[in-house]
């Protein structure tokens, strides 16, 4: 039997599968047996995805071009006879290796936890009670919960079904729903397709529910069979990540092209070959940009765990950088602007208001409910009247859908089917076969409360000799179910601050008019409200006209959503929208970015999703864009920073070309520079505080700043030092000798660019009010500076290695003079720019 339950459980009857593996299943397992069974048969991980080893990010760093550029320059110093440089270059190999270790064992470190925090969960049943669990936390035995929307986590006998239909498209490439039943025998030779009785890992429920029995987990499912072969996770790029590749690759030709030709102009006007080889590589290697690529990642990698304390996780770094440009957020009513705290008012029935059902009424409502309910509202109607249906199961269970606004659970009734409607009041009330009177009266009294901001439910049944309705006709009404969800505190504010950032809110619910108006203007949104009917009736042209008057829309479907998100993104607006259900996944994955509920959402609105809201609380919403804007502003700085040190350098390498003087440094010095330099870029603005208006003005688009903005931005941050240290140079040159020329323009840089990134790295707040040591790493770096220029400067010991000499004192002041006003104009400005405002 222990053999057959690991090779052809499908084959045994589900009572023998559950008495062999001791689980009752209305009990599921205990904490003991979950360990037992996970000796046994192991985690339920398809792949087991770690960040790569030290050693191997060792050896991948070694074979990149730049570091056997460095290896080169420093064989080719040994071959020259420059012992000294030699030395100094390994030195810096080593550093830079060093460098490149901590970057990427930080950003592997920081990846592989943020696929841990959106590991997806499953429902089951252990010590008697359903808990939501890791789905790699699931072990042989555990009792699965499955209803709809939820994708199956392991490999599973079925116990229960009821009208439980699935996609089985992942694993057999059928993509009409197959229907299942517990109680099927198939044979052994079945295909997974034949195989009624059973359910899949990584298969998705589209309708009905069920319980099932795991059988095979992780790699032993028939999805970890097939997925054997794929090992690690994949590295998904952003649209910014592809962009600064992009640009790295471009401004890398413009670099080889600059490296070759100053160091060939150099040779032509007489200076030492070996010399102009070693400065050409060491140019290469300075200006080729290798870092904007690795700022983002950083950049968006470490606002993921800062998203994650605000209860928002991010599947994708793409979700990262689209919430930092939002400029529409297209929100659900239930759950993220209320409470979800849904608790049953009343109910209008025929007969009037009341809190009581009669007993006929009750025992029908109950058949209209899942066994299994997630949804808050069926929750609530579940407290109120139980969820005994005497062992009356459906045999079929058709879901909201597009094409079905309504659900429908089907019961056998001797030779017919009774039919258990549950949707929206005025639909069912209209299609009943209740009196005009009565009609209206209904009608009115369900205005009456959905003016007070309530949900309303409402039930019927009728009765058919066909299993599926092709529409609602000749409805028995049963009842309206009348719900409070009070509006969560702080969400006014949030859709002020959301409002004062330039970002429009919209509120898209399949409730009533009145409701979604009353729960509207509670959080401070007003205008027309538009209905489904009224959005099928304007074209694209007239719907976009309406949208500057109108953002709540009521009675909607999951398809007008989708629509209403495509006419956004053709206005130009970058949409958010935040979902749950199975019918919010096409609006979810149209949208610019999607934001699944974390609680109430189902596995597929996750699944599509780019951000995760684990609570469901709306109030979270501006926290996420103002850490997505912090990050997107902070690699722009950061960018900034890095391209104008570029050009600062370029300038430096040229004036003294058409001088007809020697280079301002030596190659070993061009090498520590750019190790510096890129280690300040990718540190300091990436740990940057926010800006404290962030979230006070509209933002601007990532593809806008980089062009003109940035050229722009680029020359104005760099042209005064730059022309600061030239002079600096120049003048020290003609005055001392080459020595003590190029020392004074290594420490000129040292603390010229340390200075410019201090100043860069807030755009409005200006030091003095930030404080001098917000930014620990920054405060840091520029204490490292000083302490090597005044090893550079003072150590004698040093000079031969570094190429450097003693400084005096006046020398000394010009410096720290020069690069003091060329970059603290920039704290100069921001000071003005305050004045001017207050």
């Amino acid at each position: 039997m222990k053999d057959n339950l690991q090779k052809s459980w499908w084959t045994i009857p589900k009572e023998k599968i559950v008495e062999s593996l001791h689980v009752e299943p209305k009990q599921g397992l205990s904490d003991a047996q979950v360990v037992e069974h996970r000796t046994q048969h192991g985690y339920n991980d398809i792949l087991e995805t770690k960040p790569r080893s030290i050693i191997n990010i060792i050896l991948e760093s070694v074979q990149e071009p730049m570091m056997l550029l460095l290896l080169a320059i420093a064989v080719l110093s040994f071959i020259f006879g420059k012992i000294g440089g030699a030395i100094a270059m390994v030195l810096e190999v080593v550093m830079y290796a060093t460098l490149e270790l901590i970057n990427k064992f930080r950003t592997d470190r920081i990846m592989f936890e943020l696929k841990n925090m959106a590991h997806p969960t499953a429902k089951v049943i252990r010590n008697g009670k359903e808990v939501e669990i890791k789905t790699n936390e699931i072990v042989v035995g555990d009792i699965l919960i499955l209803s709809q929307g939820v994708f199956v986590a392991a490999d599973a006998r079925l116990l229960l079904t009821h009208g439980l239909s699935v996609n089985e498209s992942s694993l057999t490439g059928e993509s009409l729903p197959i229907e299942k039943d517990a109680n099927v025998v198939v044979g052994q030779s079945a295909s997974i397709a034949e195989r009624k009785n059973s359910v899949f890992s990584g298969t998705m429920i589209l309708n009905g529910e069920g319980t099932a029995i795991v059988m095979a987990v992780g790699q032993q499912s028939e999805f970890g069979k097939i997925a054997e072969h794929v090992q690690g996770y994949q590295d998904e790029r952003t649209v910014v990540q592809i962009a600064m590749d992009q640009l790295a690759k471009a401004l890398a030709i413009f670099a080889v092209v600059i490296s070759v030709i100053i160091p060939a102009i150099g040779f032509f006007r007489g200076l030492e070959l070996q010399e102009m080889v070693l400065t050409w590589l060491a140019l290469t290697f300075l200006m080729i940009p290798c870092q904007p690529p690795i700022i983002i990642t950083m950049a968006l990698s470490l606002a993921a765990f800062m998203l994650a304390k605000k209860q928002v996780v991010a599947k994708r770094l793409f979700g990262i950088e689209g919430i930092g440009q939002v400029t529409a957020v297209v929100s659900d009513k239930t759950g993220t602007i209320t409470e979800s705290k849904m608790t049953l008012d009343l109910f209008l029935t025929v007969s009037g208001p009341t809190k009581v059902l009669p007993e006929d009424l009750k025992e029908k409502i109950i058949l209209a409910l899942p066994d299994y309910c997630n949804h808050v509202t069926d929750k609530a109607v579940v407290v109120a009247v139980g969820n005994d249906k005497k062992n009356n199961h459906p045999v079929k269970f058709f879901g909201f859908s597009d094409k079905q606004p309504w659900r429908d659970l089907v019961y056998k009734d001797g030779n017919s089917f009774m039919h258990l409607i549950t949707g929206n009041p005025e639909t069912i009330i209209n299609e009943s076969t209740l009196p005009v009177e009565s009609k209206k009266s209904l009608i009115e009294q369900v205005r009456q409360q959905a003016s007070l901001g309530s949900k309303l439910t409402a039930y019927a049944v009728v009765y058919s000799d066909k299993e599926q309705l092709d529409a609602l006709q000749n409805l028995t009404f049963l009842a309206v179910a009348v719900m409070k969800d009070p509006v969560r505190p702080g969400v006014k504010d949030a859709i002020a601050t959301l409002a004062q950032a330039g970002i429009k809110t919209f509120i898209v619910t399949g409730d009533h008019t009145l409701t979604a108006q009353t729960i509207a203007l509670e959080v401070g949104i007003s205008g027309k409200v538009i209905t489904g009917e009224q959005f099928d009736s304007m074209d694209d042209k007239e719907l976009m006209g309406q949208l500057g008057q109108s953002n709540i829309f009521a009675r909607m479907e999951p398809m007008q959503k989708f629509r209403l998100v495509q006419i956004l993104k053709q206005q130009q607006e970058i949409v958010a929208v935040i979902g749950d259900g199975v019918n919010d996944a096409p609006a979810l994955k149209a949208a610019d970015v999607g934001i699944a509920m974390g609680q109430i959402g189902t596995d597929l609105a996750k699944e599509v999703s780019d951000l995760i809201l684990t609570d469901d609380n709306y109030v979270h919403i501006p926290d996420a864009i103002a850490i997505g804007r912090t990050a997107l502003d902070n690699f722009k700085k950061g960018l900034t920073f890095y391209l104008s040190a570029k050009f600062i350098l370029l300038i430096m390498f040229i004036v003294p070309l058409f001088l007809g003087i020697p280079f301002p440094f030596i190659p070993m010095q061009i090498i520590l520079i750019e190790l510096l330099m890129d280690l300040a870029s990718s540190t300091i603005f990436v740990l940057e505080d926010i800006e404290p208006e962030v979230m006070q003005h509209s933002t601007q688009r990532i593809t806008e700043f980089l062009g003109k903005p940035l050229l722009l931005k680029i020359f104005k941050s760099g042209i005064a030092l730059a022309v600061g240290i030239v002079f600096l140079y120049v003048s020290a040159y003609y005055r001392y000798d080459v020595a003590t020329a190029q020392t004074v323009a290594l420490v000129a840089w040292l603390l010229g660019h340390i200075l410019l990134a201090l100043n860069l790295k807030q755009e409005h707040q200006p030091l003095t009010k930030q404080g001098f040591f917000a930014n620990y790493f920054g405060v840091f770096w520029m204490f490292v500076m000083i302490g090597i220029s005044w090893l550079a400067t003072s150590v004698s010991f040093l000079y031969p290695y570094l190429k450097t000499t003693f400084l005096p004192v006046t020398l000394w002041l010009q410096i720290i003079g020069i690069v003091l006003a060329a970059t603290c104009w920039i704290e100069v400005v921001k000071l003005v720019r305050i004045k001017k405002v207050v």
